[in-house]
């Protein structure tokens, strides 16, 4: 039989050993959590370099991880460095119903070896509500540093395809005369915001309505046009590091010239066209950073912005990719890219999506927060 001293000796050993253990694993675990919060406690600039690699959606997802991650992807400094690093995307949008269908492709200037080849590149698809409207003319702007603008009725909506979200404007009409609007979207790389620029349809006018996205102001200012001109028809504006171009009519010359829009200054100027013949107002481009314009005539010519003070234009065509994407189709759709320096060319398909019409090609969209 056991003595009650050795055993009591036997306990008391015991308990020393179990206290030890839960000390040695007491500091094994703090030891751990402090490697732990070692290993992921990045630099400040190394997390802002990580996150500023990631897609938008991610990046606005991220925003709720932390007090320090909602600051860094907020603040101007990183939207800039975001900004600074885009992979364009063409996005093509079609209305059905109160619904916008939108798919999304990577830009990219990998030509195919074999002419008929698709590219493998992948393709988003998703689909969003409209706001309450009509819409029975759906027509978006260009995409412009992230945001797409068009309009219903007289009412300018905001795009931003990055969010998924629309954002109605205030109606700009000062008077029963602007009912009918024509809408355009520019930027300011100064202050960079974004500014809305509205003038009427069917009549001629010395004034447009411009507003300011972000502002605190939040509300249309009246600006003066020193080339007073006409917009018989709905046209697409182009919008080129700070100016937003647009094809008019003079009417008491009777020609058709291109006004330009400075975003910084709100002032107009009038180019004259280097040719008589009649131009498309769908048919300005962006082409190589500059404002180019394709006429109907003499083999649908090219014509190329040199220097808009001087009317300056040249035909000399540069290296670059034309995208050709018809508006309608009912079984497959094909978006072609081609580069009229290597003359060869690339193309995308769709399928899957039937009874598309009034389709609209946005290339050069990036993403924006």
């Amino acid at each position: 039989m056991e003595h009650p001293k050795k055993k009591k000796r036997t306990l008391e050993e015991q308990k020393k050993k179990d206290s030890s253990t839960e000390e040695e694993q007491l500091g094994y675990t703090r030891r751990r959590r402090k490697q732990l919060k070692s290993a992921w406690s990045f630099p400040l600039d190394l997390t802002t370099e990580i996150l500023s690699r990631l897609p938008a959606g991610s990046v606005l997802r991220f925003r709720c991880v932390s007090k320090l991650w909602s600051s860094i992807t907020t603040d101007p400094y990183f939207i800039n460095l975001f900004e600074t690093r885009p992979s364009p995307i063409l996005i093509l949008c079609y209305k059905k119903g109160t619904k916008l269908f939108v798919s999304s492709v990577p830009q990219n200037r990998q030509i195919s070896k074999e002419p008929s080849d698709s590219s493998p590149q992948p393709i988003y698809r998703y689909h969003i509500k409209l706001p309450v409207g009509d819409y029975s003319y759906f027509s978006p702007t260009e995409s412009v540093h992230g945001l797409i603008c068009f309009q219903e009725s007289a009412t300018p909506i905001v795009w931003s395809p990055s969010k998924r979200q629309f954002l109605p404007l205030p109606n700009p009409g000062l008077t029963e005369d602007w009912d009918h609007i024509n809408v355009f979207l520019g930027y300011d790389p100064v202050t960079s915001k974004h500014k809305v620029m509205c003038i009427p349809i069917w009549g001629s006018s010395n004034v447009c309505r411009v507003l300011t996205l972000g502002s605190a102001q939040e509300s249309w200012r009246t600006v003066k046009i020193n080339h007073k001109h006409c917009l018989y028809i709905q046209t697409y504006g182009r919008y080129i590091k700070g100016i937003i171009y647009y094809v008019a009519s003079i009417p008491r010359k009777k020609v058709w010239v291109i006004m330009s829009f400075d975003v910084r200054s709100e002032k107009f100027n009038m180019i004259h066209l280097p040719s008589p013949w009649d131009i498309r107002n769908d048919m300005l481009i962006t082409y190589m950073g500059k404002l180019a314009c394709v006429y109907e005539n003499n083999g649908r010519r090219l014509w190329i912005l040199e220097d808009a003070e001087k009317h300056e234009w040249s035909s000399v065509t540069h290296a670059g990719e034309f995208i050709y994407a018809p508006s309608t189709f009912h079984k497959q759709y094909y978006i072609l890219f081609f580069d009229p320096v290597r003359k060869s060319f690339r193309r995308f398909i769709f399928k899957g999506s039937r009874g598309m019409s009034n389709a609209h090609a946005l290339p050069n969209h990036i993403d924006s927060l």
